[in-house]
């Protein structure tokens, strides 16, 4: 790891943002601790992420599908590697799908038809930072625009957290036991 995270114990200021976490993030993950060496950044980074609201615009399998191809894109293990962890089960992701969250296409027949448009989402949004126009149509005729919102700013989160992890090489946390899925060719 390029920068080194706190160690506890925090100051009051880091470990008021700490305690904000849900309990099964605790110990809190690595780059919570990397970004406490500023509490500002921790507090901003904490408040950045729309993927909790309660309630949501989308479901947590909508949620879960798109984030797991956002950082699957994005080839950032730490945090593809948390989500399948922490959500895959909830969100009823079979294991042909979370392989192909990483390595497949939105035209796999392993999705449902409701995660196509979001694979395809996350998608373009990936190697263009843009939605194009077919895409917007199918993305309206399901989602609400408040949701839409929601799943541009997840994603801008999700590449922010790619940079840190991927940046600062940050190593998968010990606590999960799924790992990446790497393709032979990638080796």
């Amino acid at each position: 790891m390029r920068i080194q995270p706190l160690i506890p114990p925090y100051s009051a200021e880091v470990q008021a943002e700490v305690d904000l976490l849900p309990r099964s993030w605790q110990p809190p993950f690595q780059h919570y601790g990397l970004l406490g060496r500023d509490p500002r950044l921790l507090r901003a980074y904490r408040l950045g992420s729309v993927a909790y609201l309660d309630p949501s615009h989308i479901t947590v399998r909508q949620r879960e599908v798109f984030l797991l191809r956002v950082t699957g894109r994005g080839q950032n293990a730490f945090e593809w590697t948390l989500r399948v962890h922490y959500f895959a089960d909830d969100a009823g992701l079979t294991e042909e799908q979370l392989h192909a969250s990483v390595h497949g296409s939105a035209d796999d027949s392993c999705w449902q038809s409701g995660d196509c448009s979001l694979i395809r989402l996350a998608d373009e949004l990936h190697d263009t930072a843009t939605i194009s126009d077919a895409l917007w149509e199918d993305m309206q005729a399901v989602f609400s625009d408040e949701a839409i919102l929601q799943l541009l700013l997840l994603a801008g989160h999700y590449r922010t957290n790619a940079y840190v992890s991927k940046g600062l090489r940050v190593p998968v946390e010990s606590r999960v036991k799924r790992p990446f899925p790497v393709e032979q060719a990638d080796l």
